[in-house]
């Protein structure tokens, strides 16, 4: 007789408790309680090992900003990790400024000290072969994660102006050091492309564990140029891309339009389906913020067009905003310049304000890199005029169009 007792699906943990502010006593409570509820520190480090913490430290940006990992949180997982016996490092590979002058500007520094961890720069190479990743079969990740055991990466909850959203997953693209990071943005040119990147990344490194700064967050026009949020909370799993899809409906992303959550769950790197994650500590609807500033992922839409190539790619050139110099707010740091995976850039304030139009190709690093919010990312015509909603309602007709039909007019290969 066969048994009808259904069997029980295994459920990726999402661990989410409050912290009001940034005081050292709230935020290591916070931090220790998510351990807790996922097993404690000893479910994931083990005494003698070397565990890198691995925060969001895009540049020189002070805590207050919202843009970099705060050093209390970093401070608290360090302290909780050399507790647990393990030897901690603080790494990551700026986007801009020397990482001795982005740690103390960010309080990495002063984290470090209070800590007992040790900082370190990922600025060299090595090569991390995976052979079934999509895109990224030998990476150029940071030589150091060669000398670790394990990576505990803190990222801060942020939206992003190319991908829509940068939490856990995203925070790895630091691990490919200096400027193999413009390089990458520049050769995985479409969304999709970069999605599939990130998530090779981290499936190459030794991923253990994501601990989620959402006490202060971005919205807006992140990962830089936004405005602080508050949210309230700090957040923890094993599961990354779990961590993430929770953290984005919070603030009313939908998990399943993000390119880079959807590129993990269909490759089976975590979870993003609600009915298969389970949260503990603070329910994540009491925490929900119905006019968080999200990005509009327009880019996306595009693919499902029923039009040739050169017509999507035309549209693709003309929807997205081309970025804009404002030159009362420009100090000329160059950074922008700097920063730009052409060659030669597509802008650079020495030879004017405007950006060369025929060259960029629109992967915003400019904008990420800006330190005085003086690169515009204004809406374009088609954005400002196309009513996105009847747009949608479009394709889903075009999508409906019975399957012989579509095949007879060729739509199929178009798509």
């Amino acid at each position: 007789m066969k048994s009808t007792r259904k069997k029980k699906m295994n459920k990726s943990i999402v661990s989410i408790c409050r912290a009001s502010d940034y005081t050292s006593e709230n935020i290591k409570n916070a931090v220790s309680e998510c351990l807790q509820a996922l097993g404690g520190i000893e479910k994931f480090v083990s005494p003698g090992q070397k565990v890198l913490l691995k925060p969001n430290l895009l540049g020189t940006f002070a805590p207050e900003r919202a843009v970099t990992t705060n050093p209390e949180v970093v401070k608290a997982v360090a302290q909780i990790v050399i507790a647990a016996g393990a030897k901690c490092f603080i790494g990551d590979s700026p986007g801009m400024g020397s990482f001795k002058s982005v740690c103390q500007i960010t309080g990495m520094t002063e984290a470090a000290e209070a800590s007992g961890a040790e900082l370190r720069e990922l600025d060299k190479p090595g090569e991390f072969i995976q052979i079934d990743n999509k895109v990224g079969r030998k990476l150029p990740l940071s030589s150091f994660l060669k000398e670790i055991d394990l990576i505990i990466t803190l990222p801060k909850l942020k939206t992003h102006g190319q991908m829509g959203f940068t939490g856990a997953l995203k925070n790895q693209y630091g691990l490919l050091p200096g400027s193999l990071k413009a390089e990458y943005h520049y050769r995985m040119k479409t969304r999709e492309w970069f999605a599939e990147f990130v998530v090779d990344i981290n499936r190459a490194a030794p991923m253990k564990l994501a601990i989620m700064d959402a006490v202060i967050g971005m919205e807006g026009k992140g990962p830089s140029g936004g405005e602080p949020r508050k949210i309230g909370c700090i957040m923890a799993s094993s599961d990354l891309t779990a961590l993430d899809a929770i953290a984005c409906r919070m603030v009313g992303i939908v998990p399943e339009t993000n390119p880079i959550l959807s590129a993990a769950a269909k490759r089976g790197y975590g979870l993003i389906d609600p009915k298969k994650i389970k949260t503990v500590g603070v329910d994540p609807a009491e925490l929900a913020i119905s006019d968080f500033k999200t990005i509009k992922e327009t880019i996306g839409i595009l693919r499902l067009l029923p039009l040739p190539g050169p017509a999507i790619e035309w549209l693709r050139q003309h929807w997205k905003a081309l970025p804009e110099i404002d030159p009362e707010k420009c100090i000329k740091c160059m950074n922008c310049r700097n920063g730009c995976p052409i060659k030669p850039p597509a802008i650079d304030p020495d030879k004017g304000w405007q950006v060369d139009k025929t060259s960029c190709i629109k992967c915003y690093c400019c904008h990420e890199f800006c330190p005085a919010k003086a690169i515009k990312l204004d809406p374009t015509w088609f954005e400002r005029h196309v009513n996105l909603d009847a747009f949608a309602v479009f394709v889903g007709r075009m999508i409906s169009i019975p399957s012989w039909f579509r095949r007879k007019k060729g739509f199929d290969k178009r798509l």
